[in-house]
C-alpha cells in the first residue's frame, strides 16, 4: 500500500544487523541527529532508549514521525530480528509506513555519489566463517542499479574472482583481502562508512513504493545464508 509523502517528512531509521548499530533522525534528507553503537552481544537493550534519547534531544515525539526505516540484512539474525520487529511495531502503533532496506543497498547508495562518471561497484559485507556477502551495482551520479544479485560466496574464492577486474569496491573489503584504499591497480576500493541508518533513512524516503502501512505490517529479511536452526533441521543427532 503506497502512503503519500508528508510536506514535512520526519524519519526515525536504525540498523541493527551488524555489531555496528547505528540510529538516525532524518528530516527529509538531512540527518539531524545520530547515535552510533557498539553491540557485541544484542541491540535488544538499547535500541528503543536510543530512540528515545534522540527524540528527546530534537525535542520530538514519536507522533512527530511519519515513516520509519530498518535495515533487512544481510548480517546477524538476531540483530535483523531485533530490528524488523521494532520498526514493524513502530510503524503499526503510530499508523505510517515502514521501509525495509537492504544494506548492500545502502552501500550501494552511500557510494554512488562518488561515481561521477559511473562505474561497476562490488559491494562487500563479512559473513564471517570466512564467507562474504557480495553484490555488485552499475552507479552513476547518485543513481544504482543491480548488476549481480546478493550471494553468499567464500572469501578467497571472490578475491580470486575479481583479481584485476575494472571494478570499484566498497564496504568491508577487508574480509576479501581487499583492504587499502590506497592500492594500486584493479579493483580500487572506494571510502565507505559502515554504520549505515543514515544512508537507509536516505534510501528508504527515495523508495515510496516500497512502502508498507496496515494493520498486519509483514516484512522479508535478507538473510542470504540461511539461519542454523534450518541448516541444521533434519540432521541426525
Amino acid at each position: 500500500m503506497m502512503i503519500p509523502l508528508k510536506r514535512a517528512s520526519r524519519v526515525l531509521a536504525f540498523d541493527t544487523s551488524s555489531v555496528r548499530g547505528s540510529v538516525v533522525l532524518l528530516e527529509a534528507q538531512e540527518v539531524l541527529a545520530e547515535l552510533r553503537l557498539y553491540a557485541p552481544r544484542s541491540h535488544s537493550t538499547i535500541l528503543l532508549s536510543s530512540v528515545n534519547f534522540l527524540l528527546e534531544r530534537l525535542g520530538w515525539k514519536l507522533a512527530d514521525l511519519s515513516l520509519v526505516a530498518t535495515g533487512i540484512g544481510p548480517g546477524s539474525f538476531t540483530g535483523i530480528r531485533i530490528g524488523m520487529a521494532t520498526a514493524l511495531g513502530i510503524a503499526q502503533s503510530l499508523s505510517i509506513p515502514f521501509a525495509g532496506i537492504s544494506g548492500l543497498d545502502a552501500l550501494a547508495h552511500q557510494v554512488a555519489s562518488l561515481m561521477k562518471a559511473g562505474g561497476t561497484v562490488g559491494v562487500v559485507l563479512d559473513a564471517h566463517r570466512s564467507q562474504v556477502y557480495y553484490a555488485e551495482f552499475l552507479c552513476r551520479e547518485d543513481r544504482f542499479r543491480i548488476a549481480r544479485k546478493p550471494a553468499l560466496l567464500d572469501a578467497t574464492e571472490l578475491a580470486q574472482r575479481i583479481a584485476g577486474r575494472h571494478l570499484f569496491m566498497a564496504g568491508e573489503t577487508q574480509a576479501c583481502g581487499f583492504g587499502s584504499s590506497k592500492s594500486a591497480g584493479w579493483p580500487r576500493i572506494l571510502p565507505t562508512d559502515l554504520f549505515l541508518a543514515a544512508d537507509i533513512g536516505r534510501l528508504a524516503l527515495s523508495r515510496k513504493r516500497a512502502w508498507r502501512s496496515g494493520e498486519y505490517l509483514v516484512s522479508e529479511p535478507l538473510y542470504i545464508r540461511p539461519p542454523d536452526a534450518v541448516r541444521n533441521k533434519g540432521r541426525v543427532r
